[in-house]
């Protein structure tokens, strides 16, 4: 008996551990979407340090021919830079919200304590002590 229960609490522990180390698939869009944020914003703060610098270089030089017609490109690209890591955002937040949705579900959907009696369908424990009015003497 002893064994039993050891082998039963050993399987339940690792079918926990399997279960809390896979990631569900709203997990891995949402880390993929994360990834796809950081990239973008990345990519933006670059481009505006770029920016930055030639506007330094166009205070010292402002008749360049060559940093002028730079200025114009790094302009646009910020532009598209900063479109591109807002629908970045915009989609790791979609992403993060279906996760928490998730996540919210499969809290409502367990209970608050884990019971091995009800798993594997026992009586409760005090079941067999309860008052039956049935088997009462007729006064």
């Amino acid at each position: 008996m002893k064994n039993t229960l050891l082998l039963i609490s050993a399987a339940t522990l690792f079918q926990a551990i399997i279960c809390c180390s896979a990631t569900s698939p709203q997990g891995e869009n949402t880390k993929a979407r994360y990834e796809e944020y950081k990239s973008a914003m990345k990519y933006y703060d670059e481009t505006e340090a770029d920016y930055i610098i030639l506007l330094e270089n166009l205070e010292k030089y402002p008749k360049e021919a060559y940093l002028l017609t730079r200025k114009q490109i790094l302009r646009k690209e910020i532009e598209q830079n900063r479109v591109l890591m807002l629908q970045a955002r915009l989609e790791f937040e979609k992403a993060l919200q279906g996760w928490d949705s998730r996540v919210q579900k499969m809290e409502t959907g367990l209970p608050d304590s884990l019971d091995l009696r009800q798993i594997f369908g026992l009586p409760p424990p005090n079941d067999s002590l309860k008052y039956n009015d049935s088997l009462r003497y007729n006064d």
